[in-house]
Parts: C-alpha cells; structure tokens; sequence
C-alpha cells in the first residue's frame, strides 16, 4: 500500500518530533503493509515554512535512518499546502511542495473550522490550469463541507480530488465524520484512503482495518485502488480512470487484494 499523507518528518510540524518516534512510526507502517510513504509536513505561511529543500534534506536524513535499521519504506517527499491567494506562484518557485515532487498533484489543507479564505471554485480553476490537480485533505472533517455538502460536489465537478483519512472512516474522528466519510465514499466523491498519521499511538500510520471497512461499502477492487494503484498514479503525475463507485457496488466478492493482503473477513 502507499499512504500519501503523514507527517514522519521529525520535527517540522505537529506530527513526529524525534528520529526514534519517526523508527517506530516507520516499523509499524510497515506491519500495516504500507510500503510507500510520502511525507507530507504542513506547509503554511507564518506557521510551518516547510519549503522544497527543507522537505527534500529532512527526507534525505530520515531515508539513511530507516536504511541503517533496514526498515523496508520508501520515503517521498511531498507536504499539506494549507490554501493562500499566490499559491500557484509558491508552487513554482518551490515553497509549496508537489507530491513526489512531480510538479502535478497538490495535498491541499483547508482550515477544519473557518470558511476558506479565497474562492475555492477560483483557486482550483487557476491549479487546474496550471497543470496541478488539487487533491483536498481529508474534506470530510472540513466543516465547510459539512455544513454543505454540495460546495465540496462542485470541487470534484471542477476536477479536483478528495482524500479520505482513515481514522474518519474507523470513527476516531467522531461519528459524524464517520457518517459523512461512507457517504462521500459511497457516493463516488473520494479518489484515495490515506492515514495523515501524525504519531504512533493516538494517530498511527495505518490503512489496513479503514480499507477492510471501505471495502464493506463499495468492494475490495474500489478499496483496493484507494491505497494502491491510484495513489500510485497520482505520484506518476498521471490522473487515472477510476470507475465511478456505483461500477463496483455489487461486484462478485472474490479473493481479491484484500483477503490476500489482510486476511479472511
């Protein structure tokens, strides 16, 4: 599996703060069956400036540690981009990070309890035409969405994606979260299942039990892509065809990637 959002760089943000937490936060990714990371720290204007070189020389200290343990996970840099009117301009010049560094896929923070600060249906207009696809972080814990379903619909109509987080889906997040998480799933509304662990014990890197649930909702083939293939593509740079949700809703329960990799349900 690849996780396309988590904060294992030591020290940057709110996530991992030291090299031996960012080991075992490693090791048990890797138990989960995770075998791609990308480090995605925060990356805001006057709170975390998390820029290029800073993620790429963090990322090169962190890969020569997990190498010394033979911890088996490959690193990739990327960050969470919290909104900002220039943000086309920071992508280019190298303050706002891509993911895989590609230069095409954007992890875009929206504040979880204020209204955005710029026109979003703009803002996702000007990446798009950028050549950046806008993936949103975890839309269903963003109450602006919430509070109307439909603006976060016109996101996805416009051509951005949604990433779920895998403790809204486990109900870390409260039940309303939860709910909300099935229903954009369900719906056809989310593209990938990530973990945006920040720390081994209240919020751990793994994706396992969360795509075991998708999986109950929408089938192991669309649960086994929110965590494989399509997190793939989108670190290719390539935007790939995904069958809407409704494809798949019925699908023969087969010994797929879940059952093999997870094990029986």
């Amino acid at each position: 599996m690849i996780d396309i959002h988590t904060h294992i760089l030591p020290g940057i943000d709110d996530g991992v703060q030291t090299e031996e937490e960012a080991i075992a936060f490693a090791r048990m990714a890797v138990e989960d069956g995770i075998t791609g990371m990308v480090a995605t720290p925060h990356c805001k204007e006057g709170s975390y400036e998390n820029d290029l070189p800073m993620v790429l020389e963090k990322i090169a200290s962190l890969r020569a540690v997990l190498e010394s343990h033979q911890i088996p996970l490959e690193l990739i840099p990327g960050a969470e981009v919290h909104i900002c009117p220039d943000l086309v301009d920071r992508i280019r010049d190298g303050r706002a990070p891509t993911l895989a560094n590609n230069g095409k896929t954007l992890l875009l923070e929206l504040s979880l309890t204020q209204p955005p600060p710029v026109e979003l249906e703009n803002l996702v207009f000007q990446l798009k035409l950028a050549g950046i696809l806008p993936i949103f972080a975890h839309p269903e814990r963003i109450q602006y969405f919430r509070d109307d379903v439909s603006r976060y619909k016109e996101m996805i109509r416009l051509g951005a994606w949604g990433q779920i987080t895998a403790g809204s889906v486990l109900g870390t997040f409260g039940g309303s979260a939860r709910k909300f998480s099935e229903e954009l799933i369900r719906g056809g509304l989310i593209h990938v299942l990530a973990s945006d662990a920040h720390n081994v014990r209240g919020r751990p890197p793994r994706l396992r039990e969360a795509a075991t649930v998708i999986a109950g909702w929408v089938g192991d083939e669309a649960a086994e892509r929110m965590v494989t293939s399509t997190p793939q593509s989108l670190l290719d740079g390539r935007d790939p065809q995904i069958p809407a949700v409704e494809e798949v809703r019925h699908e023969h329960r087969k010994r797929s990637f879940l059952s093999r990799i997870f094990g029986s349900r």
